[in-house]
Parts: C-alpha cells; sequence; structure tokens
C-alpha cells in the first residue's frame, strides 16, 4: 500500500513538472510569435508549437554541451522542422551541376597574379550590408549581388547597394527563386549591369516579367578562386562561395564546424581571423547569427574553398 502511494505521488510530481515545462514553454512561443509577427489557426497552432518545443530542447541540449566551440539560439526559423528548413531555404546542386558551373568563367584563375602580402586578418564585415532573402531561394542572387558590391567599394570607392531582384527576374540562366548560378551572375552583371535596390526592390518572389534588363552598375567580369589562392584573394576583397549550410538553422555564435561538404547556399565570404577561422555574411537577415554573420572553423569547413568566385 505504501509504496503504491509512493508510485502515485512521484506519477503526479512528473506530470506537475512536464505541465510546468509545457506552461513554460507555451509562454515562450507566444512571445516568438509576437516577436515575429507568426499566426496560425487550428491544427497549424498545433503542429508548429510541436516544432517549436523541440527545436528547443535541441537548442537547450546543445548549449549545454561544453565541447561545443559554438553556440544556437532560436530565431525567425524556430516553427520549423529540420526538413521544412532545408527545402525553404536552402538549394540543392548535383555534382555535375558544381562542376558545369565551376568550369563557366570569363577569366580563367591562371590570369590572376597572386598576391603574396597576405594578411594575418581582414574584416570586410563593415562593408556589406546583411539582407534577408525570405522564402525566395535566391541565395545565389544574394551571393553575387554581395561580391558586386564589396566589388565597387573597394574598386571605385563607391558604397551602394544593388538589386538581387533584377537577377531573379532577368538573369533566364538561372531559376529564380528556385536556385541559380553565382558565377553566371556575375556574368550578368558585367554584360547587362545592375540597378540600385531602390529602383528594382526586393519582393521575395519572380516576378512574371523583367522590369529593367540593364542597369548602370557593370563590373568586368566574374573569375572562379581555387582553393590555393583562396585566403590571398580574399584580402582583395570578399568572395561570393557555396556551402553546406544544412546544420545552420540555429547557429547564434562561436566558431561554427559542423558539417560537411554536400554544398546547398550561397553566402559572402568576407574575411578571416588570426586562427584563419573565416567570416561570412548571410542572407537571412540581422536576426540569425551574429547580427546575420557566422564565423566558419579554419579549413575547407562546409566546403567554404572548394567553389569560390569573384567579381572583377
Amino acid at each position: 500500500m505504501k509504496s503504491a502511494v509512493i508510485l502515485v505521488i512521484g506519477l503526479l510530481s512528473v506530470f506537475t513538472y512536464l505541465n510546468k515545462e509545457e506552461n513554460n514553454t507555451r509562454v515562450e512561443f507566444q512571445s516568438w510569435k509576437t516577436k515575429y509577427g507568426k499566426s496560425y489557426t487550428g491544427e497549424q497552432e498545433v503542429f508548429r508549437f510541436l516544432n517549436f518545443q523541440l527545436n528547443l530542447n535541441k537548442v537547450n541540449n546543445h548549449n549545454s554541451d561544453e565541447t561545443k566551440t559554438y553556440k544556437m539560439r532560436m530565431n525567425q526559423f524556430s516553427d520549423l522542422s529540420e526538413e521544412e528548413f532545408e527545402l525553404l531555404y536552402l538549394t540543392h546542386y548535383t555534382p555535375d551541376e558544381i562542376i558545369e558551373q565551376y568550369q563557366i568563367n570569363d577569366d580563367q584563375e591562371s590570369s590572376i597574379k597572386k598576391n603574396d602580402n597576405i594578411k594575418s586578418s581582414v574584416d570586410w564585415r563593415s562593408i556589406t550590408q546583411v539582407k534577408d532573402q525570405g522564402k525566395c531561394g535566391g541565395c545565389w542572387a544574394f551571393g553575387a549581388v554581395g561580391a558586386v558590391e564589396a566589388w565597387f567599394y573597394v574598386k571605385n570607392k563607391t558604397q551602394v547597394v544593388l538589386s538581387e531582384q533584377q537577377l531573379i527576374d532577368c538573369d533566364t540562366q538561372s531559376f529564380g527563386c528556385n536556385g541559380g548560378y553565382q558565377n553566371l551572375a556575375l556574368k550578368y552583371v558585367a554584360n547587362h549591369g545592375l540597378n540600385d535596390a531602390n529602383v528594382y526592390p526586393y519582393t521575395q518572389k519572380q516576378s512574371a516579367t523583367c522590369l529593367y534588363n540593364t542597369g548602370p552598375y557593370k563590373t568586368n567580369g566574374a573569375q572562379g578562386v581555387s582553393s590555393n589562392n583562396f585566403k590571398s584573394l580574399l584580402t582583395e576583397y570578399p568572395l561570393v562561395v557555396v556551402v553546406d549550410a544544412s546544420n545552420w538553422q540555429f547557429y547564434g555564435g562561436g566558431v561554427f564546424n559542423d558539417c560537411n561538404k554536400s554544398v546547398n547556399h550561397a553566402v559572402l565570404a568576407v574575411g578571416f581571423d588570426e586562427n584563419d577561422n573565416w567570416f561570412i555574411k548571410n542572407s537571412w537577415g540581422t536576426s540569425w547569427g551574429e547580427k546575420g554573420f557566422m564565423t566558419l572553423a579554419s579549413g575547407n569547413t562546409c566546403g567554404i574553398t572548394s567553389y569560390a568566385y569573384r567579381a572583377i
């Protein structure tokens, strides 16, 4: 009898604890919905709350592990499963597509004069603006435009904010919000020019027609960058790269090293520190990561040095 009473008391304690935990999580969920302007009805509310709970547990478990070199943080993606996140925000390239796009360049790297004056650290983060691609799979356009904006700043001493929407609508060699090619986008800019983002604003979707197929901001072309010259050329100005971002959903700061090299996302490499860790500018807004930026571990982490390009 006594043991039965103890069991009942134990079960009640566990139920009370779990109920309290769920109530606390629900309060966090409501606060998160308010912060990010989210609202759901019916079954969607239940499904999104379940995702939020699972993701919160994942973040808390990760952050309690003192062996990790980076932190996770809840953000605008907190109601998404891993599968939804990958479907909405990542682009999956086949090996043949990667090889094909890497071979198409205006100028081959053999024409690059190697820069032997490599600094111990370079940081271009202050010259480039973090943007948000939203639910459009246009990372290729954001990466290319970031490279062009950086080129204009370094080469012409001009700080510009240019139009990703023009590439999404008008670059017919890519696929709008369904993915595309960074180097071909750089070639488009050299051939057609880009408009200011205020002239051709971003809408998070591909328009039925191309509004302006030419613009005043032109470069001279695109150039592939090998892993051997990656650090040297990054010293000169930022490079657009493709990476494996499968595990980036909740990155919140620190040195990230939790990935392989199955590339699925385009970003801008914007420098490196004294330990050769890489600085990355993403296109998921300033509420993600380190105010929109990321620090990747040195080497070819996430495939960063495998497929790189620059404006020339």
